[in-house]
């Protein structure tokens, strides 16, 4: 996956202009390598999302120089560092408040805890990667990617 500013690289690696409005930015923060590399895997199935940062832990992430904002965070719970996902969502919503926040977790126990959290917008298991392609593009109201695609 790309990562995303002003323009893109399409997958005959030709350097090509995105419109501003045609692609979601993607932050994902998650400690596990084969776990990124999945994320990574689903969004490239749509190539309206652009890869802009992956952080193992969430100071990482709000550490980052802030660029674009974010159209789409996936938030791991347990993390690298020692501020879980479900304590960070707060912050990440301080840092860019348009972003939807996916909290994809295998830990079943949080989802009560995560849907009384305003700062995350949804919840999903790991066990469940199927439906996180899906379920950004409803929250970003991007829908299925078009056949074409």
């Amino acid at each position: 996956m790309s990562s995303v500013d002003s323009r893109d690289v399409d997958k005959d690696g030709v350097d090509s202009p995105k419109s501003p409005n045609s692609a979601k930015i993607l932050v994902v923060i998650e400690d596990d390598p084969d776990v990124q590399f999945l994320i990574e895997a689903i969004f490239d199935m749509d190539p309206r999302f652009g890869l802009l940062h992956v952080a193992e832990s969430a100071e990482e992430a709000l550490e980052a120089p802030p660029t674009s904002e974010p159209g789409i965070i996936v938030l791991d719970h347990g993390l690298a560092g020692p501020l879980p996902g479900l304590a960070a969502a707060p912050l990440l919503r301080e840092r860019a408040p348009q972003a939807k926040i996916i909290m994809f977790t295998a830990h079943a126990a949080l989802q009560a805890r995560a849907d009384n959290e305003p700062s995350i917008d949804a919840f999903l298991l790991k066990t469940e990667s199927e439906k996180l392609l899906p379920l950004a593009q409803q929250l970003t109201g991007l829908g299925p990617a078009p056949a074409s695609y």
